[in-house]
């Protein structure tokens, strides 16, 4: 690392895959190589963190290299004719589990159990905030909402509920597969996606326990219930990122840390 005391954390996209490109970034600052694992095989990571390695010895310098886990996520499903929607303010619509073709009327979810975590008078957002519901009712399995802000609705969008508390998993199989990869190739840094609670770090440091693995844990502060404990979770990580651009739908800007 050199002696700045700021230092530059560079996500590779797909134009970094290309070694220059990424000699290029080490020689203008980069300090820490940050690897989506949201996205690319691991092929792919392998090829980019054997030009990390030898850009480090052509230049003499150290860049560290950084896993970002993707996480728990929730996200809507296909729409009819793989196209957009558009959302009209005042409309209902409707989120179910089951595995339907969206429309205006509703769209598919991919958490299974999200009836049983929200609750009528939430608020849910899709799409980082560029689509607003609230909801209504709870039948059945289905989440009766109403459009507060509409808008141009496409496939797989995220979805963010502020107030509730989410029971999908800390740790998906995925994350587990992606921290041992990330071990076996002396990786440095896990950036721990959608944080809610000091037990998700604790059961990060048991997984990398188990595997003997010695790496550092960065907290991914995106949601508002990592504020609300954010003294706890500080407690067990080695570092933070404050996601504000994911904070920023969840919470004010002004309470946004």
């Amino acid at each position: 690392m050199s002696m700045r005391k700021v230092k530059i954390v560079c996500t590779l996209g797909p134009a970094c895959g290309d070694r220059e490109v990424l000699k290029l970034l080490a020689q203008e600052g980069m300090d820490v190589a940050r690897l989506n694992f949201s996205h690319g095989t691991y092929e792919q990571h392998a090829k980019s963190l054997g030009n990390i390695r030898s850009i480090e010895k052509e230049l003499g310098r150290p860049i560290a290299t950084m896993l970002d886990t993707k996480g728990p996520e929730i996200r809507t499903g296909s729409l009819a004719n793989r196209g957009t929607v558009i959302l009209h303010e005042g409309n209902v619509f409707v989120l179910t589990p089951e595995p339907v073709e969206g429309d205006e009327s509703g769209v598919s979810i991919s958490h299974t159990k999200f009836f049983e975590d929200v609750k009528p008078g939430m608020n849910i957002f899709i799409d980082d905030g560029t689509i607003a519901l609230k909801v209504e009712d709870i039948r059945g399995h289905d989440i009766v909402c109403r459009v507060v802000v509409g808008g141009e609705l496409g496939e797989h969008k995220g979805i963010n509920v502020p107030d509730a508390n989410l029971s999908v998993p800390a740790l998906t199989e995925k994350d587990i597969e992606d921290i041992k990869w990330g071990l076996e190739h002396d990786m440095e840094y896990i950036a721990v996606s959608f944080v809610r609670t000091r037990d998700e770090i604790i059961s990060v440091r048991r997984v990398v326990e188990e595997l003997d693995g010695d790496i550092k844990i960065i907290a991914k502060i995106e949601t508002k219930q990592a504020v609300m404990n954010l003294d706890d979770i500080i407690s067990v990580v080695d570092g933070m990122m404050v996601a504000r651009g994911d904070l920023g739908v969840e919470m004010p800007t002004e309470e946004v840390p």
